[in-house]
């Protein structure tokens, strides 16, 4: 399954959600809760889980 924004990712252990996928592969994540953090990091170090 293709990660796309809005789709729910594993990320060192941890869930997080995808705000944004740009062309060079890279792709925003986003923790849910107080307070947000955000990574930017590379889609193959990802892994899709809805």
């Amino acid at each position: 399954m293709q990660i796309e924004v809005g789709s729910f990712v594993i990320y060192n252990g941890q869930e997080y959600q995808v705000v944004w996928i740009y062309d060079n592969g890279n792709v925003e994540i986003v923790t849910e809760g107080q307070p947000r953090k955000i990574e930017l990091v590379q889609e193959g170090d990802l892994t899709h889980i809805r």
